[in-house]
């Protein structure tokens, strides 16, 4: 992993304060691409996309250090309270590639505020072993899988996976 690969950082409905500390954290191990959106939906106020030019692996948080991890999650679960029971919308795109998974991972958390969004955030990190397990169970040619996560049984799961027409070697 190199510091000059180009992540992305989409957003609406945000504050400043926010943007910048997500902003900040990013641009200390990426070259940053900052777009603001317009909302998609009436139902949901804010939203964040992070996409990281990066595998979703060990070695992603290894590299890209606890401590911004900690900041990244402790501004998204601080923006969630704060809007209350308005909609918000979190994505995690991870788009490196391997030869053990697809080129793209996504964590996708909708909903509104309280502790089920928070453990969602929390468990993201903890998800490296579980993903690693499932994704080595997929076909070859599989280059996407979309987690969401299940308030009722308190975890993420695979929900969409896309293919393209070639396969990986």
């Amino acid at each position: 992993m190199t510091s000059n690969s180009n992540a992305k950082f989409k957003h609406y409905g945000i504050s400043p304060f926010e943007i910048e500390v997500i902003y900040d954290v990013l641009k200390e191990s990426f070259e940053l691409q900052e777009e603001q959106l317009v909302p998609i939906d009436e139902n949901t106020k804010s939203m964040v996309e992070i996409e990281l030019p990066v595998s979703y692996d060990d070695s992603f948080f290894s590299w890209f250090s606890a401590e911004r991890w900690f900041k990244i999650k402790e501004v998204l679960k601080e923006m969630a309270r704060r809007r209350g029971k308005s909609g918000i919308r979190i994505v995690f795109d991870f788009r490196g590639n391997t030869d053990d998974s697809p080129a793209r991972v996504r964590f996708l958390l909708k909903g509104r505020s309280g502790r089920e969004f928070e453990i969602a955030i929390e468990k993201i990190e903890y998800m490296v072993d579980t993903v690693k397990m499932q994704l080595k169970k997929l076909p070859c040619d599989i280059d996407e899988v979309e987690y969401l996560y299940d308030e009722k049984n308190h975890r993420w799961f695979p929900s969409i996976t896309k293919t393209y027409l070639g396969s990986r070697k």
